[in-house]
């Protein structure tokens, strides 16, 4: 079987994390809360973590 590749996983995983970011943030300004930047860092740390998690898991399902 082919090898998972960790590039593919770490730019989906950063990619997911900035998208999931400025969604949160648009949605945070919607609702009227002010800007925090210790709540965008955690919350691009937990979705590189989460989208990375799940691509990886989709990419060893494909593999099977």
């Amino acid at each position: 079987m082919a090898e998972v590749s960790k590039k593919r996983i770490i730019k989906a995983g950063l990619i997911g994390g900035a998208v999931f970011s400025i969604v949160v943030l648009i949605v945070d300004k919607l609702m009227g809360r002010d800007f925090s930047w210790l709540r965008l860092v955690f919350y691009f740390v937990f979705g590189v973590i989460m989208y990375g998690f799940l691509t990886y898991r989709s990419f060893k399902r494909h593999q099977k």
